[in-house]
């Protein structure tokens, strides 16, 4: 895979609030749209960011890598020629597929678009 970066990491969360708080007092992080707990909240700039979740137990959420579209297309004819279970999402700004390592981390692969 030609990997670009990792472009962010997410976390889930008990106490989104308290944690936003925490990572601005510590880091000097700011999010933004803190206002709609059913969405994430990203801190950091764009391509390098900490994506903060409340809908699950506390943890590693997932790991994004960035890649171009066409090594993206690669990586799914090979999930697909081994039967690794994935599913493809459109976002906003880039779009996506997500699959899990062997030990259950989930992994994304995302295409920024322009």
């Amino acid at each position: 895979m030609r990997l670009q970066r990792i472009d962010h990491v997410s976390l889930d969360v008990s106490d989104r609030e308290r944690s936003l708080a925490w990572y601005e007092e510590i880091l000097g992080l700011r999010g933004t749209n803190h206002r709609h707990v059913d969405q994430p909240v990203f801190l950091g700039p764009d391509g390098a960011q900490l994506g903060l979740f409340q809908e699950r137990p506390p943890g590693l959420r997932h790991i994004a890598l960035a890649t171009d579209a066409a090594e993206q297309g690669l990586i799914v004819a090979r999930l697909e020629r081994l039967s690794v279970p994935f599913r493809p999402e459109r976002h906003r700004d880039h779009d996506s597929v997500y699959f899990a390592d062997p030990d259950g981390t989930t992994l994304e692969i995302m295409v920024p678009r322009s």
